[in-house]
C-alpha cells in the first residue's frame, strides 16, 4: 500500500506541477495586462515580505514528517500522539509571535519604502499585508496536517488539494480581474483557499487517518528535542527565503516596482525548475527514515541517490534545453518584451541549479539522519554573504545583478561545500555519484543542446512557432535520451508505465 501511494505521490507530483505550471502560463500574463507592471511588482513584493514571516512555522511541518514517520516506523502510538500535541502547543505560540510582529511590520511599511513607493501604492500594500497576516496566523498551524499526511505515505490526498486548489484560484482570478478588481483581490482569493484547503486536510487526518492529539504526559525533553531539531529546518527555510525573496525586497527599496516584476518572473521560472526535482524527492523522507532507523548502509543510500538523481536528470535536462531553446522568445509572447530580461535572469540561476537539483534527495537522508544541521548554518552564512552581494550589485545592475548574487551562493553553497560534506560526513559516494548520474545522460544532454542551437536559429516570435521548435526539441531529447542515455533499468520503467497507461486508456 505504501509503495503504491509512494508511486501515485510521485506521479501526482508531476501532475500537480503540470496543472500549476500550466495554470500559472495562463494565468500570470492575464494578472500583469490587468495589474500592470507597477501593481503586479508591488504584488510580488509583498508577497516576497510575507515569505520571510512565514518562516515562523520554524520548520515544524518537516519536523513533523520525519519524528512521525520514525514513530510509526518503531510502532510508538502513544509517543506519536504525545509529539503531536506538543507541536500543536507551539504552533499556537507561533501564531501569536507572528501576529505582533506583524503588526509591527505593518506600522513600519511607509517608512520602509517612502523612497520607492507612490502614497497610492503604500496604501495598497498595507492592505494586502494585513490580509495576508491574519492569513497566516490562521493557517500556518494548519499546515502540519500536510506533514501528518506524509508522514504516514498519503501522497494522493495532498496532491488532490493541491490540484484542485489552482485549478479553483486560476478560474476566481479571471473572473474577479475581468470584473475590474485588482492585486488585493488575489490576495484574498488566496486566503480563502488556503483556510478551505487546510480545514480539508485537518478532517481528512482526524476522520480518515484516525490521528489523535492526545498529552500522555509531560516531558521538556520532547519540546527541547522538538525544537533542536526544527531550528535546523527553520535556519534552512530562512536561507531559502534569503536566496529567492532577497532580491525582491532589495530592489523594492533601491529600484522600483517594475524592477521586481521583471526579476520575480525570473525567479518565478527557476523556483518552477526547483519544483520538478522537489516532486521526486519530497515523498522519499518516510521512506528514507525508514532506511536510516534499520540502519540502511551508506551504499544503499548512494544507489538511492543515483537513482533517484538520475531520474530527476531526465526531467530537469529536457527543461533546461528547452529553455535554453525556446525560453527568450517565449517570454516575449507571454508576458511582453518588458520581460525579456527575465530570460537572462532565469538562465542565471537555472543553470547552477541543474546540477544542485539532481542532489535534493542528499537534503532529506541528512534530514533523516539528523544532521542537516551543518547545512542549515553553512547556508545562512553564506546566504547573509549572498544578501550583501545582492545589495551591491542591485544597485549598479539592477535585477541582473541581483540574480548574479543569488548564483554565486548557489554554486559555492551546493556543489562544492555541500559535495564534501555528503562525501566525508555523511558516508555518500560522490564520485561514484556524479560518475553514475553522468554516465549516458551527459552525451544525449549535449548532443541535445547541439540541436536546441540549430532549432532556436529558425524561431519565431508566436505561439505556432514556439511549440513546433519546442516539440522537434522535445522529440530529439526523448530519441538521444532512450538511444543513448537511460540505462535497461530506466528503459524498463518507462515501458512499464507506458503499459499500464496504455491499458488504462483502452480500458
Amino acid at each position: 500500500m505504501a509503495k503504491g501511494q509512494l508511486k501515485s505521490g510521485v506521479y501526482l507530483s508531476y501532475m500537480s506541477l503540470f496543472v500549476t505550471n500550466i495554470s500559472n502560463l495562463i494565468i500570470t500574463p492575464f494578472i500583469i495586462r490587468n495589474l500592470g507592471d507597477s501593481q503586479y511588482g508591488l504584488y510580488m513584493l509583498i508577497g516576497a515580505l510575507i515569505g520571510y514571516i512565514a518562516v515562523l512555522d520554524f520548520g515544524l511541518n518537516n519536523t513533523i514528517v520525519r519524528f512521525v514517520a520514525k514513530y510509526r516506523a518503531e510502532q510508538s502510538k502513544e509517543e506519536e500522539e504525545n509529539f503531536l500535541f506538543s507541536t500543536f502547543i507551539i504552533y499556537g505560540i507561533i501564531s501569536i509571535i507572528l501576529t505582533i510582529i506583524g503588526i509591527i511590520i505593518y506600522f513600519q511599511l511607509e517608512t520602509v519604502f517612502k523612497d520607492s513607493l507612490t502614497v497610492n501604492e503604500i496604501k495598497i500594500a498595507e492592505i494586502m499585508f494585513l490580509i495576508l497576516i491574519v492569513n497566516l496566523a490562521f493557517t500556518l498551524p494548519m499546515k502540519s496536517f500536510m506533514g501528518i499526511m506524509k508522514a504516514y505515505e498519503k501522497f494522493v490526498m495532498p496532491k488532490v488539494i493541491a490540484i484542485t486548489r489552482t485549478l479553483i484560484r486560476m478560474l476566481m482570478i479571471f473572473i474577479f480581474l475581468s470584473m475590474g478588481y485588482k492585486a488585493i483581490a488575489i490576495v484574498l482569493i488566496d486566503t480563502l483557499l488556503n483556510l478551505v484547503m487546510l480545514i480539508i486536510s485537518m478532517l481528512y487526518v482526524f476522520l480518515k487517518l484516525e490521528v489523535r492529539v492526545k498529552k500522555h504526559y509531560f516531558s521538556l525533553s520532547i519540546y527541547k528535542e522538538i525544537l533542536s531539531y526544527s531550528s535546523l529546518i527553520f535556519i534552512s527555510v530562512i536561507v531559502d527565503q534569503i536566496y529567492w525573496r532577497i532580491g525582491h525586497f532589495i530592489l523594492g527599496i533601491v529600484a522600483s516596482t517594475s524592477e521586481v516584476a521583471v526579476f520575480a518572473i525570473g525567479m518565478m521560472l527557476g523556483q518552477y525548475f526547483i519544483t520538478f526535482s522537489t516532486a521526486i524527492s519530497g515523498v522519499f523522507l518516510p521512506k528514507i527514515t525508514g532506511m536510516v532507523v534499520n540502519k540502511a548502509t551508506s551504499e544503499e543510500l548512494t544507489n538511492l541517490f543515483i537513482r533517484t538523481g538520475r531520474l530527476q536528470f531526465l526531467i530537469l535536462a529536457l527543461i533546461l534545453g528547452g529553455f535554453i531553446t525556446v525560453g527568450k522568445s517565449f517570454l516575449i509572447v507571454w508576458a511582453g518584451t518588458n520581460y525579456e530580461v527575465s530570460w537572462s535572469i532565469a538562465m542565471i540561476i537555472m543553470i547552477p541549479l541543474f546540477l544542485v537539483l539532481t542532489q535534493t534527495i542528499g537534503i532529506s537522508i541528512l534530514q533523516a539522519k539528523n544532521l542537516h544541521g551543518f547545512r542549515a548554518l553553512m547556508y545562512l552564512m553564506i546566504a547573509i554573504i549572498n544578501t550583501f552581494i545582492s545589495i551591491y550589485l542591485a544597485k549598479k545592475y539592477g535585477a541582473i545583478g541581483a540574480s548574479v548574487g543569488t548564483s554565486l551562493s548557489l554554486i559555492f553553497g551546493n556543489l562544492i561545500v555541500m559535495n564534501f560534506y555528503y562525501h566525508f560526513k555523511v558516508k555518500l559516494n560522490i564520485p561514484r555519484f556524479f560518475k553514475g548520474l553522468f554516465k549516458g545522460l551527459m552525451p544525449a544532454f549535449i548532443l541535445s543542446l547541439i540541436a536546441g542551437y540549430f532549432l532556436g536559429t529558425m524561431i519565431s516570435n508566436n505561439w505556432f512557432s514556439l511549440i513546433t521548435i519546442g516539440s522537434i526539441y522535445t522529440i530529439i531529447y526523448i530519441c538521444l535520451m532512450w538511444l543513448i542515455g537511460m540505462n535497461k533499468s530506466e528503459q524498463k520503467l518507462i515501458k512499464n508505465e507506458v503499459r499500464k497507461l496504455t491499458k488504462i486508456s483502452f480500458n
